[in-house]
């Protein structure tokens, strides 16, 4: 209990009654970007992300908080330049940083039911986040210690420990690339060893970029896990997936089903 921040009159829930939120850098879902994404219904509302699943980011000098800070500065001291712009990359966009692991092009004009079903996922996941983000109000790495670089950053930022905006804990691109990873996952089988590993990476890229520190990557996954668990027994889920499903598999009898697809929704346009 000592090593981790405890808020008695919340317990370890996520309310989301919360009205205004921070905003905090997230990546590009879609490549080209897409300004319509606020537009997609999440699958749950508030009243269905009451979550009890984080325990909150560790006490600042307390033994876990210290294995945050050194894992920090063991990255900057050891990525390469190909993991750096890797996950400068990362830092940038999201689905098409997954099309490779996937095996298929992850855009409106191929995969539009695919790009539908992420879309709603990413909304539902984000609420939850953002009000942990909130709630928690934890510096990052860089605020707090001078680092060598920061992703999207000309210079390492100096160390600012009365910041105002604290938006480390959970990781935001943790949650949207774990979510993104158990979905893709589930739709190819196939493929999941490849698109589970690459979501690792995706969180993996947030430590390198020295702008969030291991637990709250661990965190935004803990979160995404428990979002997708959930949003995944909704009937909107599960129509919505098995018209992403048709259109990997694109087997006899799958055009029926993705006809069925565009009459029920319209179609996000190439």
């Amino acid at each position: 209990m000592a090593d981790h921040a405890r808020l008695p009159a919340l317990g370890l829930a996520l309310l989301l009654s919360v009205s205004s939120l921070p905003v905090a850098a997230s990546p590009d879902w879609e490549t080209p970007a897409a300004g319509d994404r606020k537009g997609f219904t999440p699958y749950l509302d508030g009243a269905d992300l009451e979550f009890h699943v984080l325990a909150g980011p560790p006490v600042e000098g307390s033994k876990a908080d210290q294995d945050d800070v050194e894992g920090i500065l063991r990255r900057q001291n050891e990525t390469s330049e190909a993991r750096w712009r890797t996950a400068e990359d990362d830092a940038d966009r999201l689905y098409d940083r997954f099309s490779e692991a996937f095996g298929a092009k992850l855009d409106r004009q191929d995969r539009p039911f695919t790009i539908r079903l992420l879309n709603r996922l990413e909304r539902t996941v984000g609420k939850p986040t953002f009000a942990a983000k909130d709630l928690y109000q934890r510096a990052r790495p860089y605020q707090r210690m001078k680092l060598t670089r920061v992703c999207g950053k000309s210079s390492a930022p100096d160390v600012d420990p009365d910041v105002a905006k604290r938006t480390s804990y959970p990781s935001g691109h943790s949650a949207y690339g774990w979510t993104a990873a158990l979905a893709l996952a589930d739709l190819a089988p196939d493929r999941a060893e490849a698109v589970l590993g690459r979501g690792m990476d995706y969180g993996e890229s947030r430590l390198v970029c020295g702008v969030h520190f291991p637990s709250d990557v661990e965190a935004g996954r803990l979160i995404a896990t428990a979002v997708y668990e959930r949003a995944r027994a909704t009937a909107a889920f599960k129509a919505d997936f098995a018209c992403a499903k048709a259109e990997r598999r694109k087997e006899p009898g799958d055009e029926a089903t993705l006809a069925a697809c565009r009459a029920r929704v319209k179609v996000l346009a190439g």
